[in-house]
């Protein structure tokens, strides 16, 4: 799923190649991606794109102060430009058609269609984008905000981080990465973090985002591609490869699909974790 970083360099190339081209058709080839009716997709044709931003992990692509839509690419969503004459295949959800033959397509891969495309007036009529919390590379995200937010919480921190009402755009990847990097245990409970431990999970947050950014920026290279290599991170997806500071193999732990990557040594005292799947529900 792509979370915070890509879609940071998703929203930048869009708004280099999208903005100030008026929309001649906008048309649902999946009947389910498209969550709202009013205004109809119709309401597009005739506007251009005037702004694109990132709000935790929907992508929003405003034609004005009235008319918006948002888009959450969920777990294999991803954006392609084409020209209008290319075949519309079965994993084709939605298509932006321009008035110079070219189009903007939001693609789907597999038989589950998850991917979610809302045209609304404004960007919090979203369920999902008016109960986002703080951005974590805004200035709003603070170490106090932290302290507050966290205050007698009874939540592991592997779930705070990606609970998208506390911190906006994390997801199961990035949180593995920052606690790696701020040498925290994924199943420690937010509520006994001391004051340095919060200032090292603040500051850590905000430097593996960045990093990841610039990172994912030059694999793009200016286009429009999904699912850019990760090979940067250091415990994500490295179950039994040394750990870069100390050597002792990556570990895993599993709840349903999902899966936290840790060390051992570094973050959890030389415990190996439990592979309990009461922890990721609490």
């Amino acid at each position: 799923m792509p979370e915070l970083p890509e879609l940071e360099v998703m929203r930048e190339v869009l708004e280099d190649r999208i903005l100030s081209r008026p929309i001649a058709r906008a048309r649902a080839y999946h009947p389910g991606i498209l969550k709202t009716v009013d205004p109809p997709a119709e309401a597009l044709v005739g506007r251009s794109f005037v702004g694109v931003e990132r709000c935790g992990k929907h992508l929003v692509l405003s034609c004005g102060e009235d008319l918006h839509v948002v888009l959450h690419l969920m777990l294999a969503g991803r954006l392609v430009q084409s020209r209008g004459d290319t075949k519309i295949t079965k994993a084709t959800g939605f298509v932006f058609g321009f008035d110079d033959g070219e189009e903007l397509r939001v693609i789907e891969n597999g038989t589950k269609r998850r991917v979610r495309l809302h045209v609304v007036r404004e960007p919090n009529d979203v369920a999902s984008v008016a109960l986002l919390g703080i951005e974590p590379l805004f200035g709003a995200f603070t170490v106090e905000y932290l302290i507050d937010a966290f205050a007698g919480l009874r939540r592991q921190l592997k779930k705070a981080l990606t609970d998208q009402a506390t911190i906006a755009g994390i997801g199961t990847a990035y949180a593995d990465e920052i606690l790696y990097a701020a040498k925290l245990s994924p199943i420690r409970y937010v509520s006994t973090l001391k004051g340095e431990e919060i200032e090292r999970l603040h500051r850590e947050t905000r430097v593996v985002l960045a990093h990841a950014i610039e990172e994912i920026r030059a694999r793009a290279g200016g286009n429009l591609v999904a699912g850019h290599a990760r090979d940067f991170l250091r415990v994500y997806k490295r179950t039994g490869q040394p750990c870069p500071e100390c050597g002792t193999p990556i570990a895993e732990i599993r709840y349903a699909q999902k899966k936290t990557y840790y060390c051992p040594t570094c973050q959890s005292s030389g415990k190996t974790l439990a592979d309990r799947r009461s922890w990721l529900t609490r």
